[in-house]
């Protein structure tokens, strides 16, 4: 657990996995052979508790991980001294299966929302942006569970869900991917989804081929590090392999040093 502030931020790891040409999630234990062809996944949602909610950024894989279910999230939260019934945002950054197949849970024959008291807070232009593969197959069943559920929150743009809650539109990973910025006494943890996930991603800049736009997601990156480095936030990385989060600063030679904060 990570305190800041007045939050408290309980990373919920699902582990590290393969990924392959087929797109499986598949869950790699220490030790285990790496599979030729195959790249390291890491995943992690978080848990955030603030003086008037509990917040849920981003959903894991649910069953979109080999061999598990959403059972695993919702044991993990449950470690963390909650029940999925306590949640009362779930903040998407976007609708890849690998951060929002956890949002439903198959219930017999049909759907329901995980997170059943929640409301989860989505770009609207993400319902219809161009989706393929296993990602178009998830985004269908998460926007049409939760609409039929009315659980539901649609945003465009820049905005606060609540006063503690800030959303942006980032663009660049997807069209219309967002990131949430969490305020707290003065101070703002970050929350980069698939623009800013991993230590290596901050240090550095390139032109990533599983981004919808390449330069934007570069460009909203820096962004994020040099206001992040000005203002000493607190950065939340989802894919990251190790440590969950960060705090950032700018070097004299215009490098980026990472300075990890272990839970």
């Amino acid at each position: 657990m990570i305190t800041y502030g007045d939050l408290r931020i309980h990373p919920l790891p699902e582990g590290r996995f393969t990924v392959g040409a087929d797109k499986r999630f598949v869950p790699h234990e220490e030790g285990d052979p790496f599979p030729k062809g195959t790249l390291f996944i890491s995943v992690t949602p978080f848990l955030v508790e603030t003086p008037t909610g509990l917040l849920l950024l981003d959903t894991g894989l649910g069953e979109y991980a080999h061999g598990r279910d959403v059972t695993f999230l919702i044991e993990n939260i449950r470690r963390a001294g909650f029940e999925r019934e306590d949640v009362t945002h779930v903040l998407l950054s976007h609708l890849h299966f690998d951060h929002s197949g956890g949002a439903v849970v198959a219930t017999g024959h049909t759907d329901q929302p995980t997170f059943p008291n929640a409301a989860y807070v989505v770009q609207k232009g993400e319902l219809t942006a161009p989706y393929d593969g296993v990602s178009l197959e998830a985004r269908h069943r998460v926007a049409h569970t939760l609409d039929a559920a009315g659980q539901l929150v649609t945003v465009e743009g820049d905005g606060f869900v609540t006063d503690e809650i800030e959303h942006v539109r980032t663009g660049g990973h997807t069209p219309h991917h967002q990131i949430f910025r969490l305020h707290t006494t003065g101070r703002i943890a970050v929350f980069g989804g698939d623009v800013a996930p991993e230590p290596g991603q901050l240090r550095r800049r390139f032109r990533a081929k599983y981004d919808f736009d390449p330069d934007r997601a570069q460009d909203e990156r820096s962004r994020i590090v040099a206001e992040a480095a000005e203002g000493g936030h607190l950065l939340l990385l989802y894919h990251s392999p190790r440590e969950p989060a960060a705090f950032v600063d700018e070097t004299p030679g215009g490098g980026v040093h990472v300075e990890p904060v272990a839970a």
